[in-house]
C-alpha cells in the first residue's frame, strides 16, 4: 500500500517536473513582460479623458454647424460647391496612413524592429504633407475672394479646420518625440506607454478630420 502511494507521488511529481523544467518559470515570465498585457488600457488614462472632452467639444462644434447649415441651406450648398475637393481628399489619405504607419511603428517597438523610427519618421511626414496642402488650400480660397467674414459656412470652415490644424501640429511635436523614443536601444514600460499616448492623440487629429472632410467637402443639404 506504502509503495503504491509512494509510486504515485513520484509519478505525480514526476509528471509536474517535465512539464515545467527548470528556468522555464523564468522564461515565461520574461514572455509576460514582453507582451502587452490584454485587457490594458495604452498609455495614460488622462490622455483618453482629454480625447474624450475633445471629441464632446467638437461634437457641439458639428452640431452647431449642422444646425446653421439647415438654417440657410442655399448658401451653406453654394459655398459648399466652392471647396477645393482634392485638397480634402489628399489630406484625408495622408492622415489615414497616418495612423497606419503609428501602429505599425508601435507594433514594431513591442517586438523590437529597428524600422519603427522610420515607421514614426513617415507618420510625421505625413503630418507635414498635410499642413502644406493646408496651407496652399487655404491661399486658394483666400484667391477666390473667401475670407471668414463671407458667411456662416466660411466661418464655420476657417474655424474648424484651423482648430483642427493646430491639434495636427501638436500630434506632430508629439510624434518627433516617439521618433526620438524609438531610437532608444532599450526601451522601458514608461517608453512604451508614452508611444500610446501620442499614438492615440495622432489617432484623435485622425478621427476629427474623418468627420470633418464630409461635413465641409460631401455632405448636401
Amino acid at each position: 500500500m506504502t509503495d503504491t502511494i509512494s509510486d504515485s507521488l513520484g509519478g505525480l511529481l514526476g509528471s509536474t517536473v517535465q512539464q515545467a523544467p527548470s528556468g522555464s518559470g523564468d522564461r515565461s515570465g520574461a514572455d509576460r513582460q514582453r507582451k502587452p498585457l490584454r485587457g490594458r488600457i495604452p498609455g495614460e488614462l488622462g490622455i483618453w479623458i482629454f480625447i474624450f472632452g475633445d471629441m464632446t467639444a467638437f461634437a457641439l462644434m458639428f452640431i452647431v454647424f449642422e444646425s446653421a447649415r439647415m438654417d440657410e441651406p442655399k448658401v451653406f450648398e453654394a459655398s459648399r460647391r466652392t471647396m477645393h475637393l482634392p485638397f480634402g481628399a489628399v489630406n484625408t489619405l495622408l492622415l489615414l496612413l497616418g495612423s497606419l504607419l503609428v501602429v505599425r511603428g508601435l507594433r514594431a517597438v513591442r517586438t523590437g524592429e529597428e524600422r519603427a523610427p522610420l515607421l514614426f519618421g513617415l507618420c510625421w511626414l505625413c503630418g507635414l504633407i498635410f499642413v502644406v496642402d493646408k496651407i496652399i488650400e487655404y491661399t486658394w480660397v483666400a484667391n477666390d475672394g473667401h475670407s471668414v467674414s463671407d458667411n456662416l459656412f466660411y466661418g464655420y470652415y476657417f474655424l474648424f479646420t484651423a482648430a483642427h490644424l493646430l491639434h495636427l501640429l501638436l500630434a506632430m511635436l508629439g510624434m518627433a518625440v516617439v521618433v526620438r523614443i524609438s531610437r532608444r536601444p532599450v526601451h522601458t514600460a514608461k517608453d512604451l506607454r508614452h508611444i500610446e499616448v501620442f499614438g492615440a492623440y495622432w489617432h484623435l487629429v485622425d478621427l476629427l478630420w474623418v468627420i470633418l472632410f464630409p461635413l465641409i467637402y460631401l455632405m448636401r443639404v
